[in-house]
């Protein structure tokens, strides 16, 4: 198996005025696979998304840790003519450039498109905004709670009748990482085929509505709003259902099945389908009828899983091949063997924090092994990368006076 210097990105240079989440994230995989990753940042201070999560006694902040791993941090103040000639060199011979200022920044600052794209014909630019490039709202600023809000996700949250709420994880944020790292892809093999470069314009709402997906369509086909409740039961040709029950300690878990057959085998070897069809939800179709069926199958189940463990509902339902998990916290999903032994969540030899653990790789290749690196100090790539570009230290130290560095 290859080293990770032989890594299949290696050789793409990323140049990235980026902040926060939604796009970080994307260029934590691409930094990964080998890519060169040059995040640039404000002299002094660098972005917020530091200080996030960073409290007192920990050295790292979990926030930037996450989203910053393997990148190199070179301080500029692009406000500067200075500091802008360094970006210009930077971004000359880079594959991709990206940002995700509030919409009409880059513009303003002189590293737009339009900017980049004449000092390199072909470089694949990323822009990723929070409502996407047209729209009545395309100028305004967002974030990953008013992009769950503004797609539709946030409605589905929680039970009929009580507060909408967006989620306690980052799911836009996390959704647009995976558009966009999918997109800069796209833009690479594009280039790697014609020789063209692009721009490339995403966005979280853009990402949330992809995320929504076949149950968009639904709303689309239907007209009619998707119900809230702990459980999906789907009628038609081919019924279906998706839900959530507890224990007898209170302890949550799972079940999908798809199809009456399936269904009915499961519930029958596990001794249910007896007393489901007593109250007339003995098929999934009765059970999709009406909000008072559903209601009455949810009350019956809820009994019937009342009357002992999750291990225990889990370890039966499985035999009988009817497909279930339990309701991991994310603590519990943390320690969970199939996520261990999968490399999920990996570990990391920090030269100032020490081990630490950390999300891993949602991949596996068979011809590389891949190893996370961890996030730069504020500037700490200064010196490397100007040094590269042909500074002297004299030079550099004066960088540094003026405020460009």
């Amino acid at each position: 198996m290859k080293e990770s210097s032989h890594l299949p990105l290696a050789g793409v240079k990323c140049v990235c005025c980026i902040m926060f989440q939604q796009v970080p994230a994307a260029f934590t995989m691409m930094a990964d696979l080998g890519a060169e990753v040059i995040k640039i940042e404000p002299p002094g201070v660098g972005e917020q998304g530091r200080g996030f999560q960073k409290y007192p006694g920990m050295y790292l902040s979990s926030y930037f840790e996450t989203n910053n791993r393997g990148f190199k941090s070179v301080t500029l103040n692009l406000k500067t003519k200075k500091g802008l000639e360094i970006l210009y060199q930077l971004a000359k011979d880079a594959d991709i450039f990206a940002e995700n200022f509030r919409p009409g920044v880059a513009a303003r600052n002189h590293f737009a498109y339009e900017d980049i794209v004449k000092i390199n014909p072909e470089v694949v630019y990323l822009s990723s905004s929070a409502y996407g490039p047209d729209g009545p709202n395309s100028a305004l600023p967002g974030t990953d709670a008013v992009a769950q809000a503004a797609g539709g996700l946030a409605s589905t949250f929680g039970d009929k009748g009580t507060q909408m709420m967006t989620s306690q994880h980052s799911v836009a944020d996390e959704s647009s990482a995976m558009i966009n790292f999918g997109a800069i892809m796209v833009g690479l093999y594009h280039k790697k085929m014609t020789g063209e470069g692009q721009k490339i314009e995403t966005s979280l709402l853009g990402s949330v509505v992809r995320l929504m997906g076949y149950s968009m369509t639904r709303v689309l086909f239907t007209g009619k709003e998707i119900p809230r409740g702990r459980a999906r039961v789907l009628g038609g040709a081919a019924t279906g259902l998706a839900g959530s029950f507890n224990d007898k300690n209170g302890k949550g878990f799972a079940i999908q099945v798809v199809g009456q057959e399936s269904w009915q085998k499961g519930m029958q070897a596990a001794g249910f389908m007896e007393k489901l069809a007593e109250v007339g939800c003995g098929k999934l179709a009765e059970v999709a009828e009406s909000e008072e069926k559903t209601k009455l199958f949810l009350e019956t189940m809820d009994k019937i899983f009342a009357t002992n463990t999750r291990d225990y509902w889990v370890k039966t339902l499985r035999e009988f091949d009817v497909v279930c998990a339990p309701i991991n916290t994310v603590l519990e999903t943390s320690k969970d063997p199939d996520v261990i032994a999968n490399n999920y969540i990996t570990e990391v030899d920090h030269p100032k924090a020490g081990k630490i653990k950390v999300v891993g790789f949602p991949w596996k290749f068979s011809k590389f092994k891949l190893k996370a690196g961890i996030a730069p100090e504020l500037g700490e790539h200064n010196r490397e990368i100007l040094k590269g570009l042909g500074y002297s230290e004299t030079d550099m130290e004066q960088l540094k006076k003026e405020g460009v560095i």
